[in-house]
Formats: C-alpha cells, sequence, structure tokens
C-alpha cells in the first residue's frame, strides 16, 4: 500500500466492495452454469457485499492489494467438465473483475460531466482505484492458495483433499494476510500487474 489516508482507505474500502461482489457471483454463476448447484443453494448468487465479502481478505485487500471473498463452496464432480469446469470458474471470477473495471473507465467520460464538480471529482478516484485493485484482485485470485478463489484449482487437481482445502482456508487467510504485509506478493506479481494493467486500463 502507498497511501495510508483516510479518504484513500474509504475509496479502497468502496472499491473493494465492488469488486469482491462482482467477483463472488461471478464466480457462483459460473460454478452454477457448469452444473454445481451449491452456490444457488448457498445463496452467492445474491448481489450483496454481506454475501461475499471476507474479513479479513477484506482488509488485505483494501490494506495491501492482495484480497479474497469468503469462498465458494464447488464441487468438482458435479460440474459437467469436472476440473476443466474450475479452471472456467476461477477464469471467469478474475475476467469478470478486470471486465468492470474496463466497463467502467469506459463508461467514466459519459458519467463526469453529469456529476457536479466535487461529485465527479471524487467518482473519477474511485474508479481509479477500483481498476488498480481489481487488477491485483484478479492476479492474486487465480494463485492456488486457499482461501483465494484459485485454491479451486487445488481441489480439482486432488479432489481427494477437497474438504481439507477447504478447512484450512480460514487459518490460511491469516497466514496470506501476514505474508502480503510484506509486500512480497505485490512484489512477485508486480510484472504481470503492469502488463495486465497496461493492457485493461490503458496504464
Amino acid at each position: 500500500m502507498t497511501d495510508l489516508t483516510l479518504q484513500q482507505i474509504v475509496l479502497r474500502l468502496v472499491a473493494y466492495v465492488f469488486i469482491a461482489t462482482l467477483h463472488g457471483v461471478a464466480v457462483a454463476a459460473a460454478a452454477v452454469a457448469m452444473g454445481d448447484p451449491g452456490p444457488r443453494h448457498d445463496g452467492r448468487l445474491r448481489i450483496s457485499p454481506v454475501t461475499h465479502l471476507d474479513i479479513i481478505g477484506t482488509a488485505s485487500g483494501v490494506l495491501f492489494s492482495i484480497g479474497w471473498i469468503r469462498p465458494i463452496a464447488i464441487d468438482p464432480c458435479e460440474m459437467r467438465l469436472g476440473g476443466t469446469g474450475s479452471v472456467l470458474v476461477v477464469a471467469a471470477g478474475a475476467a469478470a473483475s478486470v471486465l468492470g473495471a474496463a466497463l467502467l473507465r469506459l463508461l467514466r467520460p459519459f458519467l463526469l460531466p453529469l456529476l457536479p464538480d466535487t461529485a465527479s471529482a471524487t467518482t473519477f478516484a474511485l474508479i481509479e482505484v477500483i481498476g488498480e485493485l481489481s487488477v491485483w484482485f484478479a492476479l492474486a485470485n487465480v494463485l492456488p492458495l486457499p482461501p483465494l478463489t484459485g485454491a479451486h484449482l487445488l481441489a480439482a487437481a486432488a479432489p481427494t483433499y477437497h474438504k481439507a482445502i477447504a478447512k484450512i482456508a480460514p487459518y490460511a487467510g491469516l497466514v496470506l494476510a501476514l505474508v502480503a504485509a510484506t509486500g512480497v506478493l505485490t512484489k512477485m506479481l508486480g510484472p504481470a500487474y503492469r502488463a495486465l494493467a497496461g493492457l485493461v486500463l490503458g496504464g
């Protein structure tokens, strides 16, 4: 994190709520489309931040740019494409995060003139923050680590440990937040971030 002013923290929190909700709905919808009814039964198709936000993941995302949602229970055995379905689910979540940010940036020139000056400046800053955090979020959540969305790739590769992976997710979240605080993950993902941000956000 580079800026801990109150304004930046508030903007990052609002941005993160948007990103996490979009990501959660996309992951759940993709799993249901692949044939797993679990996310629907668990209520994860709802467009509600409360449904998708993870306390530790939110704090880590706001403060250190590496965040995650409350894990969504997905059973690879229920999906029509099996392990390939898990790959597509993870990809859908990442794509939704990045495309959501890109769409906001496309709409920004049409939206800002409709707002008063102060609101326009705040909205401009918010969309910038959403773009930045969306790229970090998408990159982090393809990593095959619990409690990240990419952990579904682990479950698909080793179905026997599916339940064990789900059980350790809360504890893994604490460890991951501590690692994120050191800046190791953002440094590791830095080159990929710059490439993707340049492609999707124009720099």
